[in-house]
């Protein structure tokens, strides 16, 4: 009965391994494009709103993720077991950490050309509102927020290996 539930508890260690290291990078890309969507919504208020429910959801889920393990941990205070072998779930979890570059890389590709538009187009929408404050506000926004973006694409896989 004890291969059993140390059988299990291997599993349930792996499973939570690749919730780590799938989940993080995939739940922080979200979380960047979240980040986009709110910076290319304008006034578009069902993209705004999908943009802020994007960084706070996918916020919040990257922080269970990458915390939850440690919680779990320091309330129920049970010692991980060790591995006892070759398991194949290690390695299929191996083999499955290198998606989180991966995804990171891909938002770096995109997300510079993105940032650099929106940029433009705020400095575009700026300097043609005439007499209009409410899009000369607009622009001036979108012109402040693209660094924030391309800072948080940039920050973001450096702060998850911190996690």
């Amino acid at each position: 009965m004890d291969d059993i539930f140390s059988g299990l508890m291997i599993l349930l260690e792996q499973l939570i391994r690749l919730f780590q290291l799938v989940g993080l990078p995939i739940f922080s890309v979200l979380m960047i494009v979240g980040f986009l969507l709110l910076l290319t919504s304008g006034k578009n208020p069902r993209r705004k709103k999908m943009g802020y429910v994007f960084i706070i959801a996918f916020g919040v889920l990257t922080l269970l993720i990458a915390y939850a393990p440690l919680l779990g941990h320091s309330i129920f205070g049970v010692k991980p077991l060790e591995a006892n072998g070759d398991e194949t779930v290690e390695n299929m979890v191996d083999a499955a950490g290198e998606i989180g570059p991966m995804l990171f890389k891909g938002v770096w590709y995109v997300s510079i050309p993105v940032v650099f538009t929106m940029f433009y187009f705020g400095l575009l929408v700026r300097l043609s509102a005439a007499k209009n404050p409410q899009r000369r506000r607009l622009g001036l926004g979108m012109m402040i927020f693209c660094p924030v973006v391309l800072l948080a694409a940039y920050v973001t896989p450096s702060l998850m290996n911190m996690l």
